[in-house]
């Protein structure tokens, strides 16, 4: 098996390149998304001027980006997005990893799976807002409540998804391995572990918004700064302008993370863009 893979490995990684997209595609999305975004602001400045009056529930596209400014001079912007990444950098990727090590073992053992599973369900259907103040107890206002947070939040669907992706991989191409006497570890490093790439990388994706989500309810209950904490407030003070500013920014991450994670995608498993094409 070693050998064909030596044999076949020049030939797979230049069709893998042969299968990838132009590379004018990148730009031509990302030009669809700010125009999408151009018209959403546009809208909302029209609605905000001329259907909604009442300030406190919404205000002008224009103002918020005003107050965001003043944010940014003031520095209390760097101050909040320091804190807020400092906590995305140190749950998100833990939320992977182990929402990936989980899916890997439930995988492969029906036991654990039927013994593990409804307890992960169970957790997956708690509110998170019902358990952050527990963690801020427990942990304090520190990072490592925040991190708890997030890990509890985000790594669901992680789990889920490489679980799914690992089981679905085709029966055939398992079978054409074994044909040519691949171990289970090649197995699993060439075919299956591939097969369910793009099904990791969408509970990434889903899992990086929970974890914007969980951040900000972590923030909401036990912070001296950060999005949450600002955004929080803003509303007790009625300053919707400044609120709905944090809450662009955060929209904007989100477009962010997924759109890179889209590209990590592309370049990964490029035979899925060629299918989906």
């Amino acid at each position: 098996m070693s050998g064909t893979a030596q044999r076949l490995e020049p030939g797979l990684r230049r069709r893998k390149r042969s299968l990838r997209p132009p590379d004018k595609a990148w730009w031509v999305g990302a030009l669809r998304t700010i125009g999408s975004f151009a018209v959403f602001a546009l809208l909302w400045e029209i609605a905000a001027r001329t259907l909604v009056q009442n300030r406190l529930v919404l205000v002008p596209f224009t103002e918020v980006m005003s107050a965001l400014g003043t944010e940014v001079r003031s520095g209390q912007f760097w101050r909040h997005t320091w804190m807020t990444f400092q906590e995305l950098a140190a749950g998100f990727p833990l939320s992977v990893a182990v929402g990936i090590i989980f899916g890997l073992l439930l995988s492969q053992s029906r036991v654990l799976q039927q013994t593990l599973a409804p307890i992960l369900t169970a957790l997956y259907s708690v509110p998170i807002v019902a358990l952050a103040p527990l963690f801020i107890s427990w942990l304090g206002f520190g990072l490592e409540s925040k991190v708890a947070i997030i890990l509890l939040t985000a790594v669901f669907p992680v789990v889920i998804n490489t679980e799914v992706g690992l089981r679905s991989t085709d029966q055939s191409l398992i079978e054409a391995a074994r044909s040519f006497n691949a171990t289970k570890w090649q197995i699993f490093r060439h075919v299956t572990f591939p097969f369910a790439v793009p099904f990791i990388i969408g509970g990434v994706r889903v899992a990086f918004a929970r974890a914007l989500v969980g951040v900000i309810v972590a923030e909401f209950f036990g912070a001296y700064a950060g999005y949450g904490y600002a955004i929080l407030a803003a509303s007790q003070t009625f300053q919707t302008a400044k609120l709905l500013a944090y809450v662009v920014v955060l929209a904007l991450i989100g477009m962010a993370g997924s759109g890179g994670l889209q590209a990590w995608e592309r370049r990964l498993a490029p035979w899925r863009e060629v299918n989906e094409g």
